[in-house]
């Protein structure tokens, strides 16, 4: 029928074409199961994305390998044949992005030339980082690193030479796009590359960093793990329902989607019986909302992929209080998490962590390798977030494991002996039908006894890793190594320098996990004349920001951290400004206090988060104003340890 189209296009596919040049678009698919936003599927295409960036990728999770500008370089390379040019304006993710190896390793393999322009502009970072970043030379939006690259390919393959420019830090747009318009291929002093053979182009890793032994490994027994089990923060996919600021508003969360759920259970269930469904899917129960939208109300409830698997399994989901747990959901941001694997999208390790609310443990979450996040850890002893860091995932090394008992509790042995290497009366704990297993592996314990003396416990070992993983010289050392992959920790040779970090871990563990009972910093809170202090209203807040100040050398406005305006009554004053310097993630301690002790309101559900309501539950108005001189307390004494730990390792 369409001789003429299909003749045009056999042309189109057999005329020879040597230069590509472009600016795809940067999408790796839809973001949440209500978006119709799936990519296209390209099987040729994806099929050579397979072959070449895929299989040269380490990465366990590959799919951002199909985004679409991804797929325009492969069909580049592959289109312009055995020689040709391509330019494009891309998504810069790829140059030193963790699951991108695959592509670097195959641009090595595949071409002759590679010029790359680093723009820079990622917006998914904060802080300083983002400050350097500056920028984005797509001034409509764009968040992502923005990058050029000009690769050349020839008929007669030889070894590649990698030309890099990074446009440099703090540049706005304007400047950037100044600088790019005054550049040739002549006038950039071009850095040539040398990659390793892991597909490292900048950061590369230290050779030996992956010889020691790992915090965790659950693939591999080449490499001694110091932990047996670790897992990743909760995923509940719908946190304005899952999280509140107080028990009650959880409970009522809870029940208003539970009971949401229930009532579009049973009219899905006389749904596919008219329709004559025997084995329903996640497209009927999409076709069922469609019609019934009373239940797709999202004041109601909050459907994702898994809630639609169970509602098409006709699985019932029962509220249950004792689910309900406290929990770390950012850096001294707790929160009231509904820890109940119906309605979580994904609890990972977590239940062999914390089954239940009386079953204590402590540990840390470190930023996930691969994350935009500077390498960051805290110590908690409630359960945690995925997200806790942020926008980023992240890994939880618990101090022990629980695991369900079979027998009856008359017949257990509550007597059981502490393994070695614990401190006694821990290990082999049974309580509420789980037992306490030392997290610490046997292995581990062997060798470090064999190099520091046999008196060397677990205990010491857990805290001497917390303190060497706040070591700034080997965050520093190291920060290539973090970003690519889990810590790596060597075997330390001196027992001195082993007994320090060990005591300046335990220190920091006892402040982080503990960061409610410290004695405040006598910092000074200032309140109105025309303010009452006895009034529960005078100490609510909607939004804390920091007090503005000139910067002598700019003067520009720029934040005072000494100064934070509580509200429009209250200002706290003489913070002191070493308290800046704790960071998580790409914020400071207190401005993650900032940041999420605010009134907020969620779009969607129009559900309201307002942390005043944990001070009107604990009977104590003051509460936010008196976390935040304990924070501040505690910002200053992780300084004080962690330069004490620089010192000592600049001395040895």
């Amino acid at each position: 029928v369409f001789k003429e189209n299909n003749a045009a296009i056999q042309r189109q596919i057999d005329a020879p074409i040597n230069i590509i040049i472009g600016n795809p678009p940067y999408s790796v698919g839809q973001t949440s199961a209500n978006d119709n936003n799936a990519n296209l599927k390209y099987p040729t295409l994806d099929k050579r994305i397979e072959e070449t960036f895929a299989r040269n990728s380490s990465a366990t999770n590959k799919n951002s390998l199909y985004d679409s500008y991804l797929r325009a370089f492969r069909w580049s390379i592959d289109r312009i044949g055995t020689h040709g040019v391509m330019a494009f304006v891309s998504n810069g993710g790829w140059i030193d992005g963790n699951t991108a190896d695959g592509v670097r390793l195959s641009l090595d393999d595949e071409l002759s030339d590679i010029y790359v322009y680093n723009l820079r502009g990622n917006a998914r970072t904060a802080g300083d980082v983002r400050r350097q970043e500056a920028g984005n030379v797509f001034r409509d939006g764009g968040r992502t690193t923005i990058a050029i690259i000009i690769a050349v390919k020839r008929e007669i393959p030889d070894d590649v030479c990698i030309h890099y420019r990074d446009i440099g830090d703090y540049l706005s747009a304007d400047e950037k796009l100044a600088i790019v318009d005054r550049s040739t291929f002549d006038n950039i002093d071009w850095q040539i590359i040398d990659p390793n053979i892991y597909g490292d182009w900048l950061n590369q890793r230290d050779e030996d960093f992956e010889t020691w032994p790992v915090l965790g490994d659950k693939n591999s027994d080449d490499i001694p793990a110091i932990f047996k089990n670790f897992s990743a923060g909760l995923k509940t996919a719908r946190d304005s329902w899952c999280y509140g600021s107080t028990p009650s508003a959880v409970t009522s969360q809870m029940q208003t989607l539970i009971t949401t759920y229930d009532a579009a259970r049973g009219e899905f269930r006389d749904w596919i019986q008219s329709a004559r469904i025997t084995k329903p899917r996640e497209t009927d129960v999409n076709a069922f909302l469609a019609k019934r939208p009373e239940y797709a109300d999202l004041s109601k409830i909050s459907w994702n992929r898994s809630l639609k698997q169970q509602l098409a399994g006709n699985k019932i989901i029962s509220f249950d209080a004792s689910r309900i747990m406290k929990s770390l959901y950012r850096p001294f941001h707790v929160q009231f998490a509904y820890f109940h694997q119906p309605v979580n999208d994904m609890v990972y390790q977590l239940p062999h962590l914390f089954p239940t609310p009386t079953n204590s443990n402590f540990g840390f979450y470190i930023v996930n390798p691969g994350s935009a996040k500077p390498f960051s850890v805290l110590a908690t002893d409630k359960l945690f977030d995925l997200s806790m860091w942020g926008s980023n995932a992240g890994q939880f090394f618990p101090r022990w494991t629980w695991e369900p008992i079979e027998a009856p509790e008359d017949e257990l042995d509550f007597g059981m002996a502490a393994s070695e290497g614990s401190e006694p009366g821990t290990e082999g704990e049974v309580l509420d039908g789980y037992r306490r297993v030392d997290n610490i592996t046997d292995e581990i314990l062997g060798i470090y006894r064999e190099a520091l003396g046999s008196e060397v416990t677990k205990d010491d070992i857990f805290y001497f890793v917390y303190g060497q993983l706040h070591d700034p010289g080997y965050r520093e050392k190291y920060a290539a190594d973090l970003k690519k992959m889990l810590p790596h920790i060597e075997t330390p040779t001196s027992r001195a320098r082993f007994d320090q970090l060990a005591a300046a871990g335990r220190e920091l563990m006892d402040l982080h996990v503990n960061y409610e009972d410290v004695e405040p910093w006598p910092v000074t809170v200032e309140v109105k004349a025309s303010a009452d202090e006895n009034d529960r209203e005078t100490w609510r807040v909607q939004k804390m920001k920091w007090a503005k100040k000139k910067a002598p050398e700019t003067g520009k406005n720029v934040n005072d951290v000494t100064t934070l305006v509580y509200n429009k009554s209250v200002t706290v004053r003489d913070i002191p400004a070493e308290t800046d310097e704790y960071m998580l993630g790409s914020r400071s301690a207190l401005a993650w206090i900032i940041d999420r002790y605010k009134v907020k309101k969620d779009k969607a559900s129009g559900i309201i988060n307002d942390p005043n309501d944990w001070a009107d539950e604990v009977g104590n108005p003051r509460y936010i104003v008196d976390l935040i001189a304990k924070v501040t307390r505690v910002a200053v004494e992780t300084v004080r340890i962690v330069q004490g730990i620089r010192e000592v390792g600049e001395d040895k």
